[in-house]
């Protein structure tokens, strides 16, 4: 689990520091405040050997295609867009301190020579005194408890690419619910899969209810080459979740990321979104609940203030201590972050004060 993160140079971050992170955090702040690049900073940390680490950014924001030029593709990612500075993510988990480096090469010298097609048939060739091409690159440093782990994202003439010199991930899965990314079926459906075997598919059922009591039973149905999760609720035959409103599928890809991210964290933008507010307060018990069961860290944002409040009282009891709130500012080109636990967060409701 993250306890503490440090951010410079990615996004509209030119350094933000977080001192405490929770079991469950959920961040708040204004429009632009940096709610969602926090999740794609924490997200990249772990996606560090995907081709597509950078490219999936845009597309869980709804940008389909872009130009394939360091300019469009990488300099987003950049504070100011300056690609000559560089990126650095620092985590803590338990005893361990990590850090990832991600910095613009502009001459990147590729360890791979690159054959060209020639002739009607297509073959390939290669000069036996052909040099290597340079090209533009990310070079990813990895370090943690005295190792260093190197790779490097390049543009070349076939696309994007990765060379790894030594890289190894470890400690638990992390996936992200995007706020504009519509659910794969696919991958709910494999992953009810493995529940279903296991023997849980009580509790996944059990969750769903809150927003959805009619429903007696899920199962994964294949039709053609896409899986889906069927579920009864006393029609007829069974229908696909996806039919039964928008916060019943968003509810039930919550749930499985978390039941499939054991000892690993789940990512969640703007969490109310097709939740209403009347159910949110069971909602976040049953994640809170989920996430302790299953040693699964979880952080979402927020723009709504029904959710924290909701937030605030499902995490009663028991669950107190696995719950803080962060909220993000941003003034004059900085961002710092104020973290609320509990009981703070408690005073600041009863005040009416504005922690959105």
């Amino acid at each position: 689990m993250i306890t503490q993160i440090d951010i410079k140079g990615f996004k509209g971050f030119n350094h933000l520091h977080i001192p405490q992170l929770t079991r469950t955090t959920l961040v708040g702040g204004k429009n632009n405040a940096g709610k969602t690049s926090l999740l794609e900073a924490i997200f990249l940390f772990f996606d560090r050997i995907n081709p597509q680490m950078v490219t999936n950014q845009f597309a869980r924001r709804g940008v389909g295609v872009l130009p394939l030029v360091p300019e469009t593709v990488w300099a987003p990612i950049f504070f100011d867009y300056q690609m000559e500075k560089k990126i650095s993510i620092a985590i803590k988990r338990g005893n361990s301190a990590e850090t990832m480096e991600v910095a613009f090469n502009k001459n990147y010298i590729p360890s791979v020579v690159q054959a060209k097609k020639a002739g009607q048939e297509g073959h390939r060739q290669i000069r036996t005194d052909q040099k290597p091409t340079p090209t533009y690159a990310l070079d990813i440093a990895y370090k943690t408890n005295g190792t260093k782990d190197t790779s490097h994202l390049l543009i070349g003439v076939e696309g994007l690419g990765l060379h790894v010199d030594k890289v190894q991930i470890k400690k638990g899965p992390v996936s992200i619910i995007a706020a504009r990314s519509p659910v794969n079926p696919n991958e709910d459906a494999e992953k009810y899969g493995k529940l279903d075997i296991m023997g849980k598919q009580a509790e996944i059922l059990k969750f769903l209810q809150v927003i959805e009591p009619k429903l007696k039973s899920l199962s994964s149905v294949s039709i053609g080459n896409i899986s889906m999760i069927h579920g009864d609720i006393g029609l007829s035959r069974k229908i696909p979740v996806s039919y039964m409103g928008e916060g019943v599928a968003k509810l039930l890809s919550i749930i499985l990321a978390i039941a499939n991210s054991q000892e690993g964290i789940v990512l969640i933008d703007e969490f109310e979104n097709g939740i209403h507010y009347s159910v949110m307060q069971k909602v976040w018990e049953g994640i809170g609940l989920a996430a302790k069961d299953f040693n699964c860290q979880v952080i979402a944002t927020t723009h709504s203030y029904e959710c924290l409040t909701a937030a605030y009282n499902g995490f009663s009891g028991n669950l107190q201590n696995d719950f803080s709130y962060l909220r993000l500012d941003k003034a004059n080109g900085e961002t710092t972050a104020k973290v609320f636990d509990y009981e703070m967060l408690k005073t600041a409701i009863d005040a009416n004060m504005e922690v959105r």
